[in-house]
């Protein structure tokens, strides 16, 4: 695995990875398969210099322009690949590491996929105190979410032992709890700790408190690392 770079404050050119309903959040991993030509090309020249990219969602209407230049969000990851697999016919699997949150301040349309210019959006501080007591309430409650999933709920466990981290957890734990796009991108574009582990204690009680099963996709996180 090749060692994460110390992230700068600004990036002059990275180029654009844009995904339907998809967010990716600081110091989590994930893997994607690349299979268009224009962003086969990008992950070439991305491989061959930085292996840097930006992965965004798509905002409201990237339908009506999908291979040309569809609407983003403004707020996306920049991210590194750590390891990539290159196909017969050209396709990639890649497997990549959120580096940090990044805000679109400027977008250059390159043929055929774009590049832009981020900086980089940091946590705000807050006090450790008010930290730890926020984080156990999200804790005591993705706890019991375990218990009431059974065998089920053994990789959400392994989130939970993966770090004493309060706000690495929280990135974990918002790759499984939060299912809904807005709900995921809200999140991201959240600099503020507190708020964000408050909102995925919510999330993680709203599943709580169902009176069916609850269903948690576990496919946002590479349990492979989380140990």
């Amino acid at each position: 695995m090749l060692d994460v770079p110390i992230v700068q404050l600004r990036y002059d050119a990275v180029p654009i990875f844009p995904l339907p309903s998809f967010a990716i959040f600081p110091h989590t991993m994930t893997r994607l398969h690349v299979f268009e030509p224009r962003y086969r090309l990008m992950t070439a020249e991305a491989l061959a210099s930085s292996r840097l990219v930006v992965l965004v969602g798509l905002s409201t209407g990237w339908e009506a322009d999908y291979y040309g230049s569809p609407p983003t969000h403004t707020i996306g990851s920049l991210c590194k690949i750590i390891n990539e697999e290159r196909l017969e016919d050209g396709r990639y699997n890649l497997y990549v590491h959120c580096l940090a949150r990044v805000q679109l301040t400027q977008v250059h349309r390159l043929m055929p996929y774009r590049v832009a210019a981020v900086q980089v959006l940091p946590d705000q501080p807050c006090d450790p105190e008010v930290l730890d007591e926020t984080t156990a309430r999200l804790l005591s409650t993705v706890r019991s979410l375990v218990v009431k999933l059974g065998d089920n709920g053994a990789p959400l466990g392994q989130i939970l032992g993966s770090t004493r981290k309060p706000i690495l957890l929280a990135n974990r734990l918002a790759a499984v709890l939060a299912h809904e796009p807005l709900d995921r991108q809200k999140l991201l574009e959240d600099t503020n700790p507190l708020t964000r582990i408050e909102r995925l204690a919510d999330l993680a009680g709203d599943l709580l408190l169902r009176a069916d099963f609850p269903e948690i996709d576990f496919g946002q996180v590479d349990l492979s690392v989380v140990n």
